[in-house]
C-alpha cells in the first residue's frame, strides 16, 4: 500500500495572538511574511521574528472598509487588497508605501475576489463584486489603468491565475470557469451540489464549495469550449471556503473549524476550535478566520 509520512506527524497547529479583533477574510504570502485582512479595513502581518504587527488599520481609503481578499504580486514585493464600497489598494512591505485605487471605473460596490499576477510595477490585477463587474488592471502603482472585463458566470467568489498564463473563478451556481484572455468559458464543476467558495491552482486546478466538497480536474482536462472531468472529495460537512497549494501539498479550510491538508491524501487537523476558517496558506502553515482566528502550524519540537 502507499505510505506518506502523515502531516499530524510532523507539524500541530495552534493560534497565536496578532493585533485584531474580529473577522480576517483572506491571507497571503509576501517578501515581507504573511498578510491577513479583515474587517474595519484591518491588514495584519508576520514578521521574521515571528511576531504580528499592524500594516494597515483603516483600508486603502481611510475609510475603514472591511477587506475580503488580498493576494501579493509574484515577487511579493507588493500586497494588494479589496472590499467593501469598492475599497481597492496596495501595500509595498519593503518601503511602506501605500496607494489607493478605490472605486475603480466608478464601481463601488463590494469586491469579493482578487488575482495578482506578474512582479511589483508590472502587475496585472483581476478583481471581481458581488454583481458581476469584473475589472482588469495593466500598470503601475496608482497609474494602472483599469478596463472592465467579461465576467464568467452570475458572480465569481475566488479567482486565481497559474502565473498569469491561465485565469480561473468560481462562482456561487457551482461553476468554475478558465480563460487565457478576456472570454471565460465554463470547464465544470459537475456534479458540484451547491455554491464554489475557493480554487487554487497545484498540480492541476481544486476547487471548493458547499457540503464539505473539493474537487480536482486535470490540467489537460481544461479546454475552452469543452467540459472537464472533475473528481470529488469529502472533507466533513462544512462549506469549504479557502484553498492553497503549495508544490503537492494543499490546505483547504472552511466552516465549523474545519482545516485539511493533502500530501497524498486528505487528512482533517485538530487545532482545538470551531471558527470559520477563510483563509490559508499551504507553504507557511498559516489559516485565518472568524474572531481574529489565526492558526500556525509549528513542527512538534518547537
Amino acid at each position: 500500500m502507499w505510505q506518506f509520512e502523515s502531516e499530524t506527524s510532523v507539524r500541530t497547529w495552534r493560534p497565536v495572538d496578532v493585533p485584531a479583533s474580529s473577522t480576517l477574510y483572506d491571507v497571503t504570502d509576501t517578501a515581507a511574511g504573511p498578510c491577513a485582512v479583515g474587517d474595519a479595513g484591518a491588514a495584519v502581518g508576520r514578521a521574521s521574528d515571528g511576531t504580528w504587527g499592524v500594516v494597515l488599520d483603516n483600508g486603502p481609503a481611510g475609510r475603514g472598509e472591511t477587506l475580503r481578499a488580498v493576494a501579493a504580486t509574484d515577487d511579493g514585493e507588493r500586497v494588494w487588497f479589496a472590499g467593501s464600497n469598492g475599497a481597492l489598494g496596495y501595500y509595498d512591505p519593503a518601503t511602506g508605501d501605500r496607494g489607493n485605487c478605490s472605486a475603480p471605473v466608478g464601481v463601488e460596490n463590494t469586491f469579493r475576489a482578487l488575482a495578482v499576477a506578474g512582479s511589483r510595477g508590472n502587475e496585472r490585477v483581476l478583481v471581481a463584486d458581488g454583481s458581476g463587474n469584473m475589472l482588469v488592471g495593466n500598470g503601475a502603482g496608482t497609474a494602472v489603468e483599469w478596463d472592465r472585463w467579461s465576467a464568467p458566470g452570475g458572480a465569481p467568489t475566488a479567482l486565481a491565475t497559474d502565473a498569469g498564463e491561465t485565469w480561473y473563478a468560481v462562482d456561487g451556481s457551482g461553476g468554475a470557469w478558465m480563460t487565457t484572455d478576456d472570454e471565460w468559458e465554463r470547464v465544470g464543476v459537475a456534479p458540484a451540489s451547491g455554491s464554489l467558495y475557493a480554487v487554487c491552482v497545484a498540480e492541476s486546478p481544486w476547487v471548493g464549495g458547499d457540503n464539505g466538497r473539493v474537487f480536482e480536474s486535470t490540467r489537460t482536462g481544461l479546454k475552452p469550449g469543452s467540459s472537464a472531468s472533475w473528481t470529488p472529495f469529502a472533507l466533513g460537512d462544512g462549506a469549504v471556503r479557502a484553498l492553497d497549494a503549495s508544490g503537492n501539498r494543499l490546505l483547504a479550510g472552511g466552516e465549523s473549524g474545519g482545516l485539511f491538508v493533502r500530501n497524498g491524501d486528505w487528512t482533517a487537523l485538530d487545532w482545538g476550535g470551531s471558527a470559520t476558517i477563510h483563509g490559508v496558506l499551504a507553504g507557511v502553515g498559516v489559516a485565518v478566520g472568524a474572531n481574529a482566528t489565526v492558526l500556525e502550524a509549528r513542527k512538534k519540537s518547537e
